[in-house]
């Protein structure tokens, strides 16, 4: 896990340094040549080119108070074999039972007092949530695919976002790395 930590951190500082000499345009190939010149294998280009999006947008999210910020989760985190919750209005409504890692970021961001905190099964509710809840920043955690949804839909409604994949994907029993949401959830200006 350490390995990864490591690898990650790379990626981070490489993806920034990127950024700031200003040499890209197209991250995803900015991405691919990040990940060359770590040597790393085309299974980090995902990461890197979130990573870009996260520099980018970054500043602008570390303004935004806890208050006005949202979290969203995707609903295949959940632990499919235990998991009692159910459906409401704006997804699912998770019970807190410890059974998966969703019950920890929740509980981390009304720590933090953040505005809310949704477990979504889908985009068409995220603009829902958008719209009735006016959120200034969001942190999502999904698969690839859908952080890239998720920014340009955030982008396009004047939220700054900010994004963590997850570590397996495949819409059922999903998983994530809770350190690095947490991080994220508590990036503020200092």
């Amino acid at each position: 896990m350490d390995e990864h930590r490591s690898l990650k951190e790379k990626i981070r500082n490489a993806v920034a340094n990127v950024i700031y000499l200003g040499t890209h345009t197209d991250f995803v190939e900015a991405a691919q040549e990040v990940i060359k010149k770590l040597g790393l294998g085309e299974r980090w280009v995902e990461y890197a080119h979130v990573e870009f999006l996260n520099k980018i947008n970054e500043a602008k999210y570390k303004k935004v108070p806890y208050e006005e910020r949202i979290l969203l989760l995707p609903h295949c985190l959940k632990n499919q074999e235990v998991c009692k919750a159910k459906y409401g209005n704006y997804g699912l409504e998770c019970e807190l039972c410890g059974a998966c890692k969703i019950d920890a970021l929740i509980r981390a961001a009304k720590e933090l007092n953040y505005k809310g905190v949704f477990v979504a099964p889908g985009g068409s509710i995220i603009m829902k949530i958008f719209e009735e809840f006016k959120p200034k920043a969001v942190l999502g955690v999904a698969c690839y695919k859908e952080v890239l949804l998720g920014i340009d839909v955030s982008i396009k409604h004047d939220v700054a976002p900010q994004a963590v994949l997850l570590t397996k994907a495949g819409c059922v029993n999903t998983d994530v790395v809770v350190e690095e949401v947490l991080e994220k959830l508590k990036l503020r200006e200092e």
